[in-house]
């Protein structure tokens, strides 16, 4: 019994290995420009393709030659990217396939080098079939060979990850963008920049101008008027999610308010600051490579004792909020090497 199941594994073994080597047969070869560059790995590759593509049958000694070479391509689209060849019987090179590596796995990428080997072939035998039949002369078997070797790919279903453009947003680059905000009764108009500090972190700064004022009258019949300029700073963890960027993190605030008096026999005008801590999210939406818009809340507490004071007759006007909720809307442009989202 023992001698049975032995022989039965040795039998198992072979039949795998006879078809995982099928390729190094004489009717077909795969290899590697890059042996060292195990993604994807030459074994398994050699055993996708075959269970795909199955067995060549040739005339003559030499076969059908595929190779696949890791390429990297720093300032281009895609910047790493698999070529595959492939070389008849002849030598001549008959498919030349650029296929772009963006975060898929080894086995997917094995997957697709056996689908475009695959289509190729299926197509030979087609423009074969299609050259006896009676619109052989319409459709030139060399016009229908290019055709299908730039046939878009599509990896089996479930195996390859949904992509979506490249977009420059989430890229390396600044975004600078026009903003309309409000914070508490006042509306601003802002400018916004934002920067990549690693893979998961961003800083941005911001300049806003009050469109609007506050306004307080007193029993006497005098009024104080005043206006806010502030800058805002945050610091912001970031992750690219569809169908744009979503960052959340702390922010700070320091404003200016410029207040006026009027009704009173001495016209006054203070300028007081007030500092300002809390927690900013957005959402930047792609409108292309470059364009954007985005959307940013806010929750902002007043700092105990950062905060100046207006007074008329030693009575305080115009406190300042301790809680502020805000919103902005912003539309921009975005600089840089743009990324591919998954």
């Amino acid at each position: 019994m023992g001698r049975c199941l032995c022989f039965a594994a040795l039998g198992i073994a072979l039949l795998w290995v006879s078809e995982a080597s099928a390729l190094e047969s004489g009717g077909f070869t795969l290899e590697t420009g890059s042996p060292d560059a195990l993604c994807p790995e030459l074994e398994t590759t050699r055993e996708i393709v075959a269970r795909r593509l199955g067995s060549l049958i040739v005339e003559g000694r030499k076969g059908w030659l595929a190779r696949y070479t890791i390429g990297h391509a720093p300032d281009g689209n895609p910047r790493d990217f698999v070529r595959l060849e492939l070389f008849n019987p002849e030598g001549g090179v008959e498919l030349r396939r650029d296929l772009p590596i963006e975060g898929d796995s080894c086995r997917t990428m094995a997957e697709v080098i056996a689908l475009v080997l695959d289509r190729h072939f299926r197509g030979l035998v087609a423009n074969e079939a299609n050259a006896v039949g009676p619109q052989a002369a319409a459709v030139a078997p060399q016009q229908q060979s290019t055709a299908s070797a730039s046939a878009p790919l599509q990896a089996p279903r479930g195996s390859e990850p949904a992509k979506t453009a490249h977009f420059a947003v989430a890229g390396t680059g600044p975004r600078l963008s026009v903003e309309y905000a409000t914070t508490g009764a006042q509306a601003y108009l802002g400018l916004h920049v934002g920067a990549r500090l690693g893979p998961k972190l961003e800083a941005a700064l911001g300049l806003r101008w009050g469109l609007t004022s506050l306004e307080e009258s007193e029993p006497r019949g005098a009024q104080v008027e005043s206006r806010t300029a502030m800058a805002r700073a945050s610091f912001a963890w970031r992750l690219p999610l569809r169908p744009g960027l979503l960052h959340l993190g702390p922010a700070f605030t320091l404003g200016f308010e410029r207040a006026t008096t009027r009704g009173l026999q001495t016209q006054t005008a203070r300028t007081r600051a007030l500092w300002t801590a809390g927690l900013q999210a957005g959402f930047v939406v792609p409108l292309g490579r470059r364009l954007f818009v985005e959307g940013t809340t806010s929750l902002d507490f007043l700092l105990p004792g950062a905060a100046g004071q207006f007074y008329i007759d030693n009575r305080e006007v115009l406190a300042p909020q301790t809680t502020v909720l805000g919103w902005a809307l912003g539309f921009g442009y975005a600089w840089g090497k743009s990324e591919t989202r998954k």
